[in-house]
């Protein structure tokens, strides 16, 4: 009695542990790249030759790591040409999020982030310097079949007089899918169904 309890028992263990496994491993594959998109805005104050103009963007941490720059650049700043000895003021970047949705746990709404810096004269290379005190921004967002996390880090500016330069950040993140695939939760219902088979074939044979 006992060794055909056992050998029942077994296989069914052994079929358990081999779809829990996999089931895992499809977790762990299906940890992803995050694809974020927005605009921005940006306000400068006390430092009236200096303008931000915004930008729409779209960035993709491909294999965790990725950037906003070039065309997907979070805006630009335009510095005229004049006297900058004396310039000091600050600079508010507004960052709108349209994807990815439900960030820090909000609905599928947008997200915006202020970002604030400082702006400073540069008198020995002729410009103003653009820097964040706090140029790294960690968001979590979880839409209710995705979840995970972003960081972004912005690059402090050096802006020459009568030129533009670009504000550029780097990016990092991962998700996960949180809703198991469908063909993990086939081979679950079929292993499920192999299982149950095998004992109804074992049951019969001991009669």
């Amino acid at each position: 009695m006992t060794n055909r309890i056992l050998s029942m028992v077994k296989p069914l263990a052994l079929s358990i542990f081999a779809i829990a496994l996999f089931t895992l491993a499809q977790g762990e594959a299906r940890a992803d790249e995050v694809t974020i998109s927005g605009s921005t805005t940006g306000t400068v104050t006390g430092v009236p030759q200096l303008t931000f103009a915004g930008n729409t963007f779209t960035g993709t941490t491909a294999l965790g790591v990725g950037s906003l720059s070039g065309v997907n650049r979070l805006g630009t700043f335009t510095l005229q040409t004049g006297t900058l000895q004396a310039v000091a003021g600050s600079f508010s970047l507004n960052v709108t999020f349209t994807a990815p949705a439900g960030i820090n746990g909000g609905s599928n709404t947008t997200y915006t982030a202020t970002i604030t810096g400082s702006v400073s004269p540069n008198v020995n290379q002729g410009g103003v310097n653009i820097h964040f005190a706090n140029p790294t921004q960690t968001f979590t967002f979880s839409n209710g079949s995705t979840s995970g996390s972003f960081t972004l880090t912005l690059a402090d500016v050096f802006v020459q007089s009568g030129r533009s330069a670009n504000l550029t950040a780097g990016i990092t993140g991962r998700q996960s899918s949180t809703v198991p695939e469908p063909a993990t939760l086939l081979l679950l219902g079929t292993g499920l169904t192999g299982i149950a088979a095998g004992m109804r074939r074992r049951k019969s044979a001991g009669k």
